[in-house]
């Protein structure tokens, strides 16, 4: 009894109005609304602040280790580098590494690209298609690359179909938009990165947020929706209403709790947008994500699923997967796919050969896992026996906020006495000056706090980000821990 989800809803209910005009929401007067807290506001609102980490270039990938330089000038297009040195890799997010040769394959190997299976398939595709396409999906700009990895990922998803479009963020932004327009209703958790937001403000939809994975303020919000509803004598059908999340929170390191969400979802009616750019390729038993880690499915339980190929990937571009209505519409309505250049051909190539390296070699989305609960297991040991689990690192200064065990993406953030001494500035600073410290002894991790700010709803506390990757030897995790905790320990004290 849903309305459908293509089509213009706007005009459903009159009570709804039309935002631009009377500057108010039928749902927000009755609702109440979650407006921004003003510190989130003036955080968002000030100019991007310049981090010791701005300077750094990444000119190559190997295996888990990253060659960097250095700017120590800059003259425009002369800008001067400093020499280039090796460090290990805690700050990419690609996961399973699918875009890093092994450094050890290509020594066996005079011609190191026979080695990585992604590289070998994108010089193939180069020498068949060239580089460009030509134009957008719909004028010229489909090729058959394109065409082979929607069908892999529709077939390895067990969906109907799949969308490709020519980078994550645009896939994120315009699926959102496709399907969710003024007069609709989107229930989106605080916490949504940036592409999703851009998606949610593009919509013009209404919006109501509740707090970062809290279920009860989830409920709370469908709730107080409902009577609204009844308060206006409008049905559940009138409105195309959409819950959105992301699976793996890229600014947090949480995972949603979504058997918890889907049974809100279906008791109150609503549709799920779920994005698991992040989750692919490292949660669930194959790296199908979090639906497969939940026991969940594609369709039945997530109707939009957006997937970024820039992690796990390790290539370019988004895909949304789901029922042929969800894909056949966004070929008309997705502006991302409508009006942007489509994906060059030899990425779709990539994304497609690091396809079928995940279905045909399992074992590396379980070299992640290992290395996750790893790293998680050795970040404890270095805690005092005073401190208790989940407390803090030695020397007591830094606690865990990431989910412990599973999320790839580890943060690290000031116990809460620390945090409540000292400002959001400086909290910045001593996380800028961990990290530099980090990457002078050979660890290259990311501190946060400089520019997780903008085109986000919450702006999350300043932190130390470690990312986990298969290719990551137990030697090399060991080391990053180390580093870092005598990088605590300097700064700190």
């Amino acid at each position: 009894g849903r309305i459908p989800l293509s089509g213009d809803s706007s005009k459903t209910d009159p009570s709804d109005g039309d935002r631009s005009k009377k500057g108010i929401d039928a749902n927000e007067i009755a609702v109440g609304g979650d407006n921004d807290s003003s510190d989130d506001a003036n955080e968002r609102n000030k100019p991007k602040s310049k981090s010791m980490m701005d300077n750094i270039i990444i000119e190559q990938m190997k295996g888990s280790k990253l060659t960097i330089s250095t700017k120590t000038s800059n003259n425009g297009k002369n800008a001067d580098k400093s020499k280039s040195r090796t460090v290990l890799n805690f700050a990419t997010h690609d996961f399973l590494g699918m875009s890093c040769p092994d450094i050890d394959g290509a020594k066996k190997n005079a011609d190191s690209h026979s080695t990585d299976v992604v590289k070998q398939a994108s010089i193939e595709a180069l020498s068949k298609y060239g580089c460009g396409s030509c134009g957008p999906r719909g004028f010229y700009g489909t090729i058959d690359a394109h065409l082979d990895l929607e069908e892999a990922m529709a077939e390895f998803t067990n969906t109907d179909g799949a969308i490709l479009y020519s980078d994550g963020a645009s896939c994120t932004t315009s699926t959102i938009a496709a399907f969710a327009k003024r007069g609709d209703l989107l229930v989106v958790d605080e916490g949504i990165y940036e592409a999703l937001g851009t998606g949610v403000s593009l919509s013009r939809a209404n919006v109501k947020y509740f707090k970062h994975n809290d279920m009860d303020d989830l409920r709370r919000v469908l709730q107080r929706v409902q009577a609204t509803d009844e308060s206006l004598g409008r049905k559940q059908n009138d409105q195309r209403r959409f819950i959105v999340v992301e699976a793996l929170y890229k600014n947090y390191g949480t995972i949603c709790p979504l058997d918890e969400l889907i049974k809100l979802k279906e008791q109150f009616c609503y549709r799920l947008i779920l994005d698991e750019s992040f989750s692919f390729g490292c949660m669930g038993s194959t790296g199908r994500g979090a639906l497969e880690h939940f026991g969940l499915k594609p369709m039945q339980h997530a109707e939009i699923i957006t997937i970024s190929l820039e992690n796990s990937i390790g290539s370019i571009g988004g895909i949304t997967i789901g029922n042929e209505e969800i894909v056949d519409h966004q070929r008309l309505s997705g502006a991302g796919y409508c009006f942007s250049a489509s994906l060059p051909p030899f990425l779709a190539t990539a994304a497609q050969a690091s396809l079928n390296r995940m279905e045909t070699h399992p074992e590396i989305v379980q070299d992640l896992k290992d290395n996750i609960q790893y790293f998680y297991d050795g970040l404890y040991d270095t805690m005092g026996e005073d401190s208790g689990r989940g407390n803090g690192m030695i020397p007591n200064k830094l606690m865990i906020t990431s989910v412990e065990g599973t999320s790839p993406i580890v943060f690290l953030q000031l116990t809460k006495d620390n945090d409540n001494l000292l400002t959001r500035e400086e909290q910045v600073d001593i996380f800028d000056r961990i990290a530099m410290e980090c990457l002078d002894n050979g660890v290259f991790i990311v501190s946060t706090g400089s520019y997780v700010t903008h085109h986000l709803h919450k702006i999350p506390p300043p932190a130390l980000r470690l990312t986990i990757m298969a290719k990551q030897s137990k030697a090399e995790l060991d080391t990053a821990i180390k580093v870092m905790n005598n990088a605590v320990v300097k700064v700190l004290g």
